[in-house]
């Protein structure tokens, strides 16, 4: 009875292990879907939408067949632009946020590409534009991603949904014309899957109940030999080997059958007949953040660019390179120390922002222009060293980020609650009424302070720093009496023009920078006497004494903590850098 059985279930393992084959080989359905189009005559710039190309599969590859030949205008003296043949091969791809890239286009005429329907039938439609070209795409800091290439490129790509993907030769020459996407369909393997190994485990209780029949028909035949009656002594008869043939051979045929139920699955799978037949891991859709000025990994390929361009600009001393990725009191700040370091090198130290662990990244909560965004990194490679808070800004969609704020947090500063990358925050522009003080009053305010020290008004309003006792009232008279009663000093504080940054904080206060000016003027304090220059002083204002007397503008990018109106705690002072930016002769 066993091995009836037994043979019953290597039948049934045999037809379930060779219909999984079948349906994962012949019945399956295709593993990739291919669509192409060709256009005619395209403009500069060529979108896809990605929320059309999901609705097929999250997993695409884009094919971009180059070759272009168009005019271009190319601008001369007096302003006047003259039209000129160019060809280009070049191909550029990248994709971003629907409104960042479509924001980057602007008024230029582009043509849309969708997928429709379950085959993801390709159908352009054209938008016209007054403009005749975009900027090089290749650089932008609106992508999230973003691959170049020449004659052809090929690209496996997953974007979330509500995502373009812009395709151009160089945003003046039209874009390619053939386009190919291939999706890599998410096929379900589920029936073949569980037939196949399903047929293996049939077939392995096939081959326990045969080992069990045959087994037990062995202990049967010793049985029998050992507990036989004794016959008459003559003849005495014993059975032969021959006569038990039959039976073993019945084993063989079904032990073959075993060997062969077992090994066909076998040579299929190493035959790849049946390759690979569990399923594949879905692939992992990147997410993309609406409404906040950028994401953290679009925020790690900014701040890695703008690194790598500082450190060719100081190499170089080059103030056009450090130009175009950095603004306001940072910008000055770089280039004055150019100008020292080009006297000594010792003169002055370089702010440099570490290639570390961003710590914290807040972004802020707009899809519009300028937008800003705050971040603290930290510094990997010396543990000791102050971690650096950093705000950069991106005045419209065809420029970059450029960093308005570098400065070192105060040991210890404590920052605190913010929202999540994704959520963003908001930025609070001019003289905001949600604020204990005003980024014009906070500059005021503190300015006093380290001028007056105890003596100020506002003494009470901030919290102790280490700016207060590096350069503060205290600071300041240990100054004075070293000069004794050959100089005169005067010290004057003021905002800068620089736009004060300010972004709202999980409990209703504000992290604001802003940049604090302060004039040192010295003059002789006896008639005849002159003052003596030295170090960045004399660098700057390029003499080595004055009779009138000398002005040092001192430059502060601060940053601070600021409570929420009608709030009793002290306005903290998180961070601060510094540099001398000019200095000048009296009149």
């Amino acid at each position: 009875m066993r091995f009836i059985v037994s043979v019953i279930l290597f039948g049934i393992a045999a037809v379930m292990v060779g219909s999984g084959i079948l349906i994962h080989t012949v019945f399956s359905s295709p593993a990739t879907t291919v669509q192409s189009v060709t256009i005619s005559d395209p403009a500069p710039i060529t979108v896809i939408d990605s929320t059309s190309l999901n609705e097929i599969s999250s997993t695409q590859n884009i094919s971009v067949i180059g070759g272009a030949q168009g005019t271009i205008y190319v601008e001369g003296a007096n302003a006047t632009s003259t039209a000129e043949s160019a060809s280009s091969e070049r191909i550029v791809m990248a994709w971003g946020r629907q409104g960042d890239v479509l924001a980057y286009i602007g008024n230029v005429p582009y043509q849309m590409i969708k997928a429709n329907g379950i085959e993801g039938e390709l159908t352009v439609k054209e938008f016209a534009g007054s403009e005749t070209s975009t900027p090089d795409p290749i650089g932008s800091d609106l992508w999230a991603e973003e691959f170049e290439g020449q004659k052809m490129l090929a690209q496996d790509l997953t974007t979330p949904k509500g995502n373009l993907i812009l395709i151009a030769t160089d945003g003046a020459l039209p874009a390619p014309k053939e386009i190919t996407i291939t999706w890599k369909m998410d096929v379900d393997r589920t029936v073949p899957t569980t037939l196949f190994y399903g047929g293996l485990g049939v077939a392995l209780v096939g081959g326990v109940f045969y080992y069990l029949s045959w087994w037990a028909d062995r202990r049967r035949h010793r049985h029998r030999q050992g507990r036989m009656p004794k016959a008459p002594r003559p003849p005495k008869w014993r059975p032969s080997r021959k006569a038990l043939e039959p039976r073993r051979r019945g084993g063989r045929r079904a032990l073959g059958f075993v060997a062969l139920a077992f090994a066909v699955p076998g040579l299929l799978a190493g035959c790849s007949i049946f390759p690979n037949i569990s399923p594949e891991p879905a692939a992992v859709v990147k997410t993309s953040p609406r409404g906040v000025a950028v994401t953290a990994s679009q925020f790690d390929r900014i701040l890695g660019e703008i690194v790598a361009t500082l450190a060719t600009a100081d190499e170089q001393r080059a103030e056009e390179i450090a130009a175009t990725r950095l603004d306001g009191a940072a910008l000055r700040f770089r280039l004055a120390q150019y100008k020292v370091r080009a006297q000594s090198e010792a003169l002055a130290d370089l702010f440099a922002i570490p290639a570390g662990k961003v710590r914290l990244l807040l972004p802020q909560k707009t899809i519009s222009w300028p937008r800003s965004v705050f971040a603290v990194i930290d510094d990997s490679q010396y543990v000791d060293a102050p971690s650096v808070a950093v705000v950069m800004t991106q005045n419209s969609p065809r420029e970059n980020y450029k960093v308005n704020y570098t400065i070192a947090l105060e040991p210890g500063a404590k920052i605190p609650s913010v929202s999540s990358p994704e959520s963003g925050a908001a930025v609070l522009y001019g003289e905001t009424e949600l604020l204990s003080v005003t980024p014009a009053q906070v500059v005021e305010r503190y300015g006093d302070l380290l001028i007056s020290g105890k003596d100020s008004e506002f003494v009470n309003d901030f919290a102790s720093d280490s700016l207060q006792t590096q350069i503060g009232a205290a600071a300041k008279a240990k100054r004075v009496d070293q000069l004794g009663e050959t100089a005169k000093f005067r010290w004057k504080d003021s905002i800068t023009d620089d736009v004060p940054l300010v972004f709202a904080t999980a409990e209703s206060g504000a992290l604001m920078m802003v940049t604090l000016e302060e004039k040192e003027i010295v003059q002789p304090a006896v008639p005849g006497a002159a003052i003596t220059t030295t170090g960045a002083v004399k660098v700057l204002s390029t003499i080595t004494s004055s009779l009138t007397g000398i002005e040092a503008d001192y430059q502060y990018q601060l940053l601070f903590y600021v409570p929420s109106l009608g709030s009793t705690e002290k306005i903290r002072l998180l961070g601060y850098s510094y540099a001398l930016t000019s200095a000048l002769k009296l009149p």
